[in-house]
C-alpha cells in the first residue's frame, strides 16, 4: 500500500471516528500513530508521538492561550462586557432594530477582549435576550442576532482561533490580528445594516426603542471607553512593535485585572474561576493540539497533501479559483465539524497547496477564520445556536426559530467572505504598515 493511500484511509478513519463520537484529541492521536507506525514502523510511531508533547508544547507561541483566557476571564469578571453591551443599547438602541444592533455592537467590543464565540454568545444572550423580548423583537430575529454577535469573537482580535491557525501555519500572529481587525469592523457594521434593512421591510421584526438625548450618547461613550482603551493598549503595542502578542497579552491580562481590582470585583471565588477556567480550556486545546500535531506528522510523511497540491497544480486552474473551491469546502464541512476539528483537521492539508500556489497565508488565515465563525452559526451543528437555544428555552423558543433567525446572518457572511476574496486590502492593509 502506498503512502498516498494509506494516508486518504488514514483520513477516511478519523471523519468515521468523529461521526461515532470519539473526542477529537483522542482521534487525531489514535490515527496518526497509527498510520505513522505503518509506514514508518511502530518503534519510530512511538518515538514521535512521545516527542510530540514536548515539541508542541514548547513552542513560545502556545503561552498564548492562557495568557489570552486570562485577558478573557478578567474583563468578564470585570463588568465590561455589561458596560459595553448598555453604552451600545444607549447609542443606537433608539433605532428600528436598534436593540439587536446593540446586541451585535456590544458583542464586537466583547470580542475585542475575548476570544471565545461561545463564551460571547452565551454572555451576549443573558444580557439582552430578556430585554429583547420584553421590547415586542421577535424570537427569531433576537435569537439569530445573539448568535451571530458571537461570530466577532475571532474576527476582532484576540482570537483563539487565529492562535491555533498561526501555530499550525508556522505565521506572524501579530500580523493575523492587524488582518482581522478590518474585517471585524465591516463585519459588524454589515450585521448591523442587515438587521436594519429587515427591520423596514418587516417592521414587526424589532420596534424602535426609546429615545435617548445627545447628552445621554455622549455619557454612554464611558460604558465604552474601558474596553477600548483596552484593545488599544493591546493591539496598539503589536501594530508599534513595542511588544509581542505574548506580551501584549500579558499587559493586557494585567490590565483588565486591574480594572476588575478597582470596580471591587476581584474576590477569592471570582480569582478562582477566572484561573481555573482558563487553565481547564487551555489544557483541553493543548491535548488538541498535540494530538494535531501527530496526525499532521502522519499526512506530512504519507504525502496526501503534497499530492493534492500536485493534483491542484495540474488542473490549471488560478489560485484565486481554489480558493474559493476550498472555502465551498467550509461551508460544507462547517456543517458537521465544530471549529476546533475544522481547523486542525484542513490546515496540514490546505496550508502545503497555498504555500504551492503561491498564496498568502495571513489573507488565507482571515478567510479561514470567516469560515469556521460561519461554522458556529450554520444549521445544523453550529455550536453558537445550540448555546443561545438552550439559554432561550425558558422563554419557549424552540430550536427551529433559532435555525431560522440564523440564516440571514449566514447569508450576510457568505457575501463578507467574497469581498475579502474581491478586495484582499481590506485584510491586508493593517498588517503592511506594521512595525
Amino acid at each position: 500500500m502506498s503512502p498516498e493511500l494509506v494516508g486518504a484511509v488514514g483520513l477516511g478513519v478519523m471523519l468515521l471516528l468523529m461521526f461515532l463520537g470519539v473526542h477529537i484529541a483522542v482521534t487525531l492521536a489514535l490515527v496518526g500513530i497509527a498510520g505513522y507506525a505503518v509506514i514508518q514502523g511502530v518503534d519510530k510511531a512511538l518515538i514521535m508521538a512521545g516527542m510530540m508533547p514536548f515539541s508542541a508544547l514548547s513552542s513560545y507561541t502556545m503561552a498564548l492561550f492562557p495568557i489570552y483566557l486570562l485577558l478573557g476571564e478578567f474583563a468578564d469578571t470585570s463588568g465590561m462586557m455589561e458596560d459595553s453591551f448598555r453604552g451600545a443599547n444607549v447609542l443606537v438602541g433608539n433605532q428600528r432594530g436598534g436593540l439587536a444592533m446593540a446586541s451585535i455592537f456590544g458583542g464586537g467590543f466583547f470580542a475585542a477582549v475575548s476570544g471565545s464565540s461561545t463564551a460571547c454568545s452565551a454572555l451576549i444572550t443573558k444580557l439582552a435576550l430578556p430585554g429583547l423580548l420584553k421590547h415586542k423583537y421577535h424570537p427569531k430575529l433576537a435569537t439569530g442576532a445573539l448568535s451571530a454577535a458571537g461570530t466577532l469573537s475571532n474576527l476582532i482580535p484576540p482570537s483563539i482561533g487565529l492562535v491555533i491557525y498561526a501555530i499550525l501555519s508556522e505565521t506572524s500572529l501579530g500580523k493575523l490580528f492587524l488582518a482581522t481587525f478590518l474585517p471585524g469592523v465591516l463585519l459588524t457594521l454589515m450585521f448591523m445594516i442587515q438587521i436594519y434593512i429587515q427591520c423596514r421591510l418587516n417592521p414587526s421584526l424589532g420596534p424602535p426603542g426609546g429615545h435617548t438625548s445627545l447628552k445621554q450618547k455622549i455619557f454612554a461613550l464611558k460604558d465604552i471607553a474601558p474596553t477600548a482603551i483596552l484593545f488599544i493598549i493591546v493591539m496598539g503595542g503589536i501594530w508599534f512593535g513595542v511588544y509581542t502578542a505574548n506580551e501584549a497579552g500579558a499587559i493586557g491580562a494585567v490590565g483588565a485585572f486591574l480594572y476588575a481590582l478597582h470596580r471591587k470585583r476581584i474576590n477569592g471565588q471570582t480569582l478562582t474561576k477566572a484561573f481555573k477556567t482558563s487553565l481547564s480550556i487551555a489544557g483541553m486545546i493543548f491535548a488538541v493540539i498535540i494530538s494535531a500535531e501527530i496526525f499532521s506528522n502522519f499526512i506530512v510523511i504519507s504525502g496526501l497533501s503534497h499530492a493534492l497540491a500536485r493534483w491542484v497544480g495540474g488542473l490549471n486552474i488560478p489560485p484565486v479559483g481554489v480558493v474559493i473551491c476550498i472555502m465551498l469546502v467550509y461551508i460544507f464541512i462547517g456543517t458537521a465539524m465544530d471549529t476546533l476539528t475544522m481547523i486542525l483537521v484542513t490546515i496540514p492539508f490546505f496550508v502545503p497547496l497555498m504555500n504551492h500556489l503561491g498564496v498568502d497565508l495571513i489573507w488565507f488565515g482571515i478567510l479561514v477564520v470567516i469560515q469556521m465563525e460561519l461554522s458556529q452559526i450554520t444549521p445544523p451543528v453550529g455550536l453558537n445556536l445550540f448555546v443561545v437555544a438552550g439559554m432561550a428555552k425558558k422563554e419557549n423558543i424552540s430550536m427551529g426559530t433559532v435555525f431560522s433567525g440564523a440564516w440571514p446572518f449566514c447569508y450576510t457572511m457568505v457575501i463578507f467572505n467574497a469581498l475579502i476574496i474581491a478586495f484582499p486590502q481590506i485584510a491586508m492593509f493593517l498588517p503592511s504598515l506594521m512595525k
